[in-house]
């Protein structure tokens, strides 16, 4: 059976393959075929991937957390992160008056609750009796 890390892992994995193909592919795509200026665009495409790697490290930090000696730290930092960014796409849909015209705070919230429910307990309960 899988660890509850590797399949979170896994989940977060193919969220920042979609992340970066699929934007790749609608959002990318339709920003260059606009009059913006180079420049403008070249940092929306930088921002957009730099994200997309950023998203791949969370997946990975969260498929590793059983080997960290700290999970539980280390899973508070990435769960920050998703709920951070989360935060972020629900204030602006907010802000637009439109709940629903990115639902990526929903996914991002997921990733979070999947994260913390994957998180390994045990050893640090274990090493927390032997101090």
């Amino acid at each position: 059976m899988l660890a509850r890390t590797t399949i979170v892992g896994l989940i977060g994995g193919v969220t920042a393959l979609i992340h970066g193909v699929g934007g790749q592919l609608t959002g990318i795509q339709a920003m260059n075929q606009t009059t913006l200026a180079a420049s403008p665009r070249l940092e929306l495409l930088a921002t957009w991937h730099m994200i997309t790697i950023h998203l791949g490290w969370l997946a990975y930090q969260v498929w590793r957390l059983d080997r960290q000696p700290q999970p539980l730290e280390q899973a508070r930092l990435i769960v920050g992160q998703y709920l951070a960014y989360s935060g972020l796409w629900l204030g602006l849909n907010l802000l637009a008056g439109q709940l629903w015209l990115a639902p990526q705070w929903l996914l991002l919230a997921v990733l979070a609750g999947l994260t913390w429910w994957a998180a390994p307990r045990n050893k640090q309960l274990i090493q927390g009796a032997h101090q």
